[in-house]
């Protein structure tokens, strides 16, 4: 396993331009940041299909959104594999390819009166098995762009784009669907993959071949490795169990909160898009401050206060439907709180992945990693939903509340647990 510093190719490519003057990186930049955003416009319209044009229940609600994310736990280790083998700019064009196609069958569906729930679970499928590819290339591949001293600045960049597209996006979904249809939303979709793929394509940045030897190792031994490397080491496991009960608790939350805002506080499609876009401005703030209160505060508290601001917002969400006029305000604020300190964690949390894990199985590792992770999402889209239809939509936000609360609460206890000195990434 080699233990080259992640980074040192692109540090060895050149003088130190920054980010800013990096073409490369600004066109990966560009380029993930449309397709993260079509991604989040895609997890919101197909819900969204279900309940308005084919007339769902929560449960069926909860089985399509289940489905966008069930490729986290069968296809992301695999893709991992092969992000390791192959040239990993060909790989993520490949997906957004594949997700674009998949994406074009709903409105030919739609439109020939083909569309049903089984047909909608099938493509998001697809499109989430596209997603997941995308998702561990892309983050794989940023090392070989990014001197390693500019990896939190960049990843600042990328997780804050991703996360104005995890909770802006599904704003601009509401609105499209609303002014457009669902069928139409996801239309502008296929085009917003397809513009991915032409950014990425006009990176001129090439990686150097593979070693032989290590394309031609066992490729299930490395999957079962990988695994084993993030639970060795204390930190990483750690931070995989904390994302993976927080993942789990939020979809179950966004899940609900869809078919809860809609059916018992009256917002149509355009409110409840208008709630989560107003509420990503304060994931572009958390993007910006995110180093700065980084080097503020030290690499384990700000994970600390980051991730309490995430856990703490579902809380928000309770008092709707008592207080009249309010509903909007508080829902927008939960959105607010939850997308500042997601995107803070995200940032540290990525990066310090990026510093600790050798270059050459980092695509592996990050598959591991986005399964254990990722994995849970469909298990949280599925309960959320079933538990909606049994306990009822405002009783089930305040399971999943107070369950991501607690995982907070374990999450600290593990941390002052840690010696500080071990919770110190490597210099960055």
């Amino acid at each position: 396993m080699s233990s080259t510093p992640i980074g040192a190719a692109a540090a060895r490519s050149g003088p130190d331009r920054g980010l800013w003057r990096n073409h490369d990186f600004l066109k990966l930049w560009s380029g993930e940041t449309v397709a993260a955003l079509g991604s989040q416009v895609t997890q919101l319209a197909l819900p969204l299909l279900v309940l308005g044009t084919l007339g769902g229940s929560a449960a069926e609600v909860g089985l399509v959104t289940a489905m966008q994310f069930l490729p986290a736990l069968c296809v992301t280790p695999f893709a991992g594999l092969v992000i390791d083998m192959f040239d990993r700019r060909l790989i993520i064009l490949v997906a957004n390819l594949v997700r674009s196609v998949a994406l074009a069958v709903v409105p030919v569906l739609y439109l020939t009166d083909g569309l049903n729930v089984p047909a909608l679970c099938a493509i998001a499928f697809v499109v989430g098995a596209g997603t997941a590819v995308f998702d561990v290339g892309y983050l794989a591949y940023l090392p070989a762009l990014v001197p390693q001293k500019h990896l939190v600045d960049a990843n600042s960049k990328l997780q804050g784009s991703y996360a104005v597209a995890q909770i802006g996006g599904s704003g601009v979904g509401g609105l499209l669907v609303k002014v457009l249809g669902a069928w139409f939303a996801i239309l502008a979709n296929v085009v917003a993959f397809l513009a991915a793929f032409v950014a990425m394509l006009l990176i001129r940045h090439r990686e150097p071949a593979r070693d032989p030897q290590a394309a031609a190792r066992p490729r299930l031994a490395d999957v079962v490795t990988s695994f084993g490397l993030l639970w060795h080491n204390r930190i990483l496991r750690m931070l995989s169990l904390r994302a993976g009960w927080f993942n789990m608790c939020e979809q179950a939350i966004l899940t609900l909160f869809l078919v809860y805002a809609v059916r018992e506080l009256h917002m149509d499609a355009g409110g409840v898009g208008l709630v989560l876009a107003v509420g990503s401005v304060a994931s572009l703030a958390g993007a910006a401050v995110a180093k700065r209160a980084g080097n503020r505060f030290g690499f384990p508290r700000i994970l600390i206060l980051a991730s309490s601001a995430s856990s703490v917002a579902p809380m928000l969400l309770l008092p709707t439907g008592t207080v009249a006029g309010w509903d909007f305000a508080l829902a927008t604020l939960t959105f607010a709180v939850y997308g500042f300190g997601l995107t803070v964690y995200n940032v540290h949390v990525v990066a310090f992945r990026q510093t600790v894990i050798p270059s050459d199985v980092l695509g592996r590792a990050t598959a591991a990693y986005r399964m254990l992770t990722y994995g849970p999402f469909p298990l949280g889209a599925f309960l959320g939903g079933v538990l909606g239809e049994r306990l009822g939509l405002w009783n089930s936000l305040l399971v999943f509340a107070v369950a991501s609360l607690a995982g907070w609460v374990l999450f600290v206890v593990a941390c002052t647990r840690v010696p500080a000195a071990d919770m110190e990434p490597a210099s960055r």
